[in-house]
């Protein structure tokens, strides 16, 4: 079977179709055909999706480029306190590949929903390894859970993004990179309410409460212990099944200099790259275009690299990953944890020439607070005084707890201590918005790239839909003189094939790795790996349906 597996892995990939599934109803009682949903509800098929899959095959046919098989949610690496990894908790947890516990799991939730046979459907988009990645799971799923037949839906990414975000999906492959190093990032994500966790149909009051009390507990070690007992819940609970933790390999030019790969937040920071005798101009690729420039709404890595790249909050990861100035100068904490004051540079501008202030970070905050800007990143402000209630609970946004006291003065009073509060602050839900601009171009905010102003240490300034874009050094930058790239362009390609040629060719500076080319490249004097805190899963959709 593995080497069935490995022929096919390695085989070209045909172009599928997207197919549309005709729903038909279930009986409890006699069999036949079951409704996709009805199936997915039930506990048992969700535990035997997730034994079905071999994770390591994943890792040493697929992907071949350093990533490693997980069963857990939260990735290695990402949380240390005291030289001690927050997953030395969870190493045991979530579900091994097992064919025989598969079938048996299987048979179970066919005797429970009352079916012999379904169709299920995969959602995934349009590049090349994220198809290969869904026939991988089709072969899988089908050869393990006698009876079900899989077919494959190919969006491009943004239209994805739209389907997981109303829930119309049966199986999905996601990812999910950190925010900030804490395990919060990756478990709050799917409390109730939360985005991932509404697309799926996660509901657990036990898991609530817990990260409840992990958040609130007096020390690291007591949080700790409260995450890991929700997140083994959640993982038993199976409306997610790990497939496995990302490691970058790739190629780069050895004249490419400080290019800063980042294991959590967005994947590139820029500021401080350069390349000798190049014209000042980086050349790449990417798998996916730009799905919004609209701080408050973006939810997605392509958006965060540009987003990143253009914009600044109030701090900035530098290329140690150390917190290193942004539009913020310093901050004091109040001896309670709970009150945090930055003072803002006043020789910040945006690219339009308006100042920079505080005022535009509160605007910035409580328009992704606000119900009505429909924001999947809210929660991530949740830790602010007012602004859970506010987003979900009607609260008034004047009582939320960020306030401009001047200019060049912004007041944040907590729930709780953040510890990590100030890293945070790195992350592009935190970044400021110019009020004026973001009222004048209405609906268009965020989708061209005249409807956006800048503060960052470029601007965009091409932006062909699906084809390419550009970014230009920001004259108005406060730290310009820090910044050594002119340009850089960044052109859209859906298979690795046409990365590697352009990059053999000299037309783009670095390619990453699909497992093909692995081989071929290790011995590069080129070829670079590094780890990734991201971990990426298929999303069980088990809430459409009321039975479980």
């Amino acid at each position: 079977m593995v080497l069935r597996k490995r022929l096919a892995l390695l085989a070209s990939v045909a172009v599928l179709t997207a197919t549309g599934l005709v729903g038909c109803s279930s009986s409890k009682s006699g069999g036949g055909e079951g409704e996709p949903y009805a199936v997915l509800a039930n506990k048992s098929a969700r535990t035997a999706i997730n034994l079905a899959i071999d994770k390591q095959q994943i890792c040493d046919v697929l992907l071949a480029n350093g990533s490693f098989p997980s069963s857990v949610f939260t990735p290695s690496g990402l949380a240390i306190n005291d030289g001690k990894d927050y997953t030395d908790l969870t190493k045991d947890f979530g579900y091994e590949h097992n064919d025989e516990k598969a079938a048996e799991e299987w048979s179970k939730a066919k005797e429970e929903v009352g079916f012999d046979t379904v169709n299920l459907e995969i959602l995934t988009f349009d590049q090349d390894i994220s198809v290969k990645m869904a026939e991988f799971l089709q072969a899988e799923i089908q050869e393990a859970l006698e009876g079900t037949t899989v077919t494959i839906k190919q969006q491009p990414f943004k239209q994805k993004l739209e389907t997981e975000s109303k829930g119309d999906f049966q199986l999905s492959v996601a990812g999910w990179s950190a925010d900030y190093p804490d395990p919060l990032t990756f478990l709050d994500i799917m409390m109730t309410g939360k985005q991932y966790a509404k697309q799926v149909g996660y509901d657990s009051p036990e898991f609530n409460k817990l990260i409840e009390e992990a958040k609130h507990a007096a020390t690291v070690e007591e949080s700790w212990a409260k995450y890991a007992e929700a997140e083994k819940l959640m993982l038993e609970d199976g409306f997610m099944a790990p497939l496995y933790q990302k490691s970058i390999s790739y190629l780069e030019q050895p004249y490419v200099k400080d290019l800063i790969r980042q294991p959590w937040g967005a994947p590139l920071a820029l500021k401080w790259a350069s390349v000798e005798g190049r014209d000042n101009t980086i050349n790449m690729t990417r798998g996916s275009d730009i799905p919004t420039m609209d701080v408050s709404k973006t939810t997605n890595t392509e958006s965060s690299l540009v987003i990143t790249n253009t914009m600044e909050g109030l701090y900035r990861m530098d290329k140690d990953k150390n917190v290193s100035p942004g539009m913020a100068t310093e901050h004091t904490v109040s001896e309670d944890g709970l009150t945090w004051t930055f003072k803002l540079r006043k020789d910040s501008k945006w690219s339009n020439g308006d100042p920079v202030t505080a005022k535009d970070f509160e605007y910035s905050w409580k328009r992704t607070i606000n119900p009505e800007t429909a924001s999947e990143y809210a929660w991530i402000m949740y830790d602010i005084v007012g602004a859970e209630k506010a987003n979900l609970e009607g609260g008034s946004l004047d009582d939320v707890g960020v306030k401009a006291v001047d200019d060049h003065t912004l007041e944040v009073k907590l729930t709780r201590p953040v510890s990590y509060f100030d890293k945070l602050m790195s992350f592009t839900s935190f970044y400021p918005q110019n009020q004026k601009v973001v009222e004048e171009q209405g609906d268009k905010y965020g989708t061209t790239l005249e409807s956006v102003v800048y503060n960052g240490p470029f601007t965009l300034t091409t932006w062909k839909m699906e084809d390419q874009y550009a970014l230009t050094k920001n004259p108005n930058y406060w730290d310009a003189s820090t910044v050594k790239l002119d340009k850089v362009n960044v052109k859209i390609t859906k298979d690795t094939n046409t990365d590697v040629n352009l990059y053999e060719g000299g037309e783009i500076d670095m390619v990453g790795l699909s497992a093909e080319f692995v081989e071929k490249y290790k011995d590069d004097p080129n070829f670079k790996t590094m780890d990734d805190a991201s971990i990426f899963y298929l999303q069980i959709n088990g809430g459409k349906d009321a039975s479980k």
